[in-house]
Order: C-alpha cells, then sequence, then structure tokens
C-alpha cells in the first residue's frame, strides 16, 4: 500500500457547515489523547455517525433514478453484519487505566480492526454521492489532486482515523482549491479499495466527477 504524507493547509472557516453540530464536535474533541476510557464509552452506544457525532454531515440515503447518483449515508458503507464494538465486548474497558500499557494495547488491537473493516462490495461501480470533511493529502501548487472524506470534524488530524470502511479515498479529474476540514459533497462512481493514506486507512475511493460545497438536505437545516 502506498503512502502519502499531508502537506499543511489552512483550516476552513467551515461557514458551510453546519454549526451546532460544529460546536459539539469541537467540545468533544477535547478528548485529543482519546483512549478507551473516552472512546469506548461513545462506541459502546452503537456504531453510527449519527450517535458518535449528531448532524455534524447529514444526508438522507436516496436510490438513483435515471442517471442521477445515488445519494448514500455514511451508515450505508458498513455492512449490516459488522460490529464494530466487537473487540469491547468481553473487555474491562472501565477498568483500564489512561496512559496505561493495557490501553496502548488494547488501542492497537482496535486499530488493527478497524483498518481491517469491511466494505460493501455492492456499492462497487454505483455513482453515488455523499458528504464530509476533506482531509488533505497531495498538493499540485496550491491545489488538491487528492483527499480523504470523512464524516466528522477533525478525523484524521485531531482524533484517531475512524474504521476504513468510513474513509473514503477521494482523486479529482482536475487539482482543486480546497482546504483542510472543508465540507464538501463528493459525487463519481464508488470503488472498493483499501490503501494506507498515511493519515488513514481507506476502504473506499471515488474518482470524483464533482466535489462541490456542503449544504444540507432539505427538511434537515
Amino acid at each position: 500500500m502506498k503512502t502519502k504524507q499531508l502537506k499543511a493547509l489552512p483550516s476552513s472557516s467551515m461557514s458551510e457547515g453546519p454549526q451546532p453540530a460544529r460546536r459539539l464536535a469541537l467540545k468533544r474533541l477535547g478528548l485529543r489523547a482519546m483512549g478507551v476510557a473516552g472512546l469506548a464509552p461513545l462506541l459502546w452506544q452503537g456504531f453510527t455517525v449519527s450517535t458518535l457525532w449528531p448532524g455534524v454531515v447529514q444526508a438522507q440515503g436516496t436510490r438513483a433514478a435515471g442517471n442521477a447518483p445515488r445519494t448514500l449515508t455514511w451508515e450505508e458503507l458498513v455492512p449490516k453484519d459488522w460490529d464494530p464494538m466487537a473487540l469491547f465486548r468481553d473487555k474491562p474497558t472501565a477498568l483500564i487505566r489512561e496512559g496505561s500499557s493495557a490501553e496502548r494495547e488494547l488501542m492497537k488491537e482496535m486499530r488493527e480492526v478497524w483498518d481491517k473493516a469491511p466494505t460493501r462490495e455492492d456499492l462497487k461501480g454505483q455513482r453515488v454521492r455523499l458528504p464530509g470533511y476533506v482531509v488533505p493529502l497531495d498538493l499540485v501548487g496550491d491545489k488538491l489532486q487528492d483527499f480523504l472524506l470523512v464524516p466528522y470534524f477533525g478525523a484524521c488530524i485531531h482524533t484517531p482515523p475512524p474504521p476504513a470502511n468510513q474513509i473514503v479515498h477521494v482523486t479529482l479529474k482536475k487539482p482543486q482549491a480546497l482546504r483542510s476540514m472543508d465540507v464538501v459533497w463528493v459525487t463519481g462512481p464508488m470503488g472498493i479499495e483499501r490503501q494506507d493514506t498515511g493519515m488513514g486507512v481507506s476502504g473506499y475511493a471515488i474518482m470524483a466527477d464533482v466535489v462541490e460545497p456542503y449544504k444540507a438536505p432539505e427538511g434537515r437545516r
């Protein structure tokens, strides 16, 4: 797997993003060194974007009509039979001290499981539309050639990467002026491709036809 290195870009003002959700995400980012004690209780509620980071990026899943892309939610990228909490079920996470070797070992195990998180093969080749936050990868001049799309603010930069099935590697047909944590809609054919980018392991890939500023769907503003 090839490795890419992040080149620093200014953070987005996020003027197009949902501000209440942004404040919630920033508050939770106070757990920057998020260990088992901080992470496990949140995950225990169930792995969905709406549970962990409510409303940060909203999309209503729709089926494609004609040549229109299918609008996906992040939850739809996760196979229904995959349980990201399986690792924690029988472990006494409440007794594991922050900074201990036991915590480090559990986080290492979690990372290995999440980096191998399964994807949905039935999405391969479908033209899709998905919202998310930009994690910059390669620059051409002062524009981005490719980036990671992630479901919540700070992922892969301020907090550990989410599971691979919650990271999409986006390649642009033409370099585009985008900043770190810009909120965008990405449209293009979905690919299944696991890649370690250095910022996180992506399980999906999109060759983007369109990358445009995020606007909340009607009825969710």
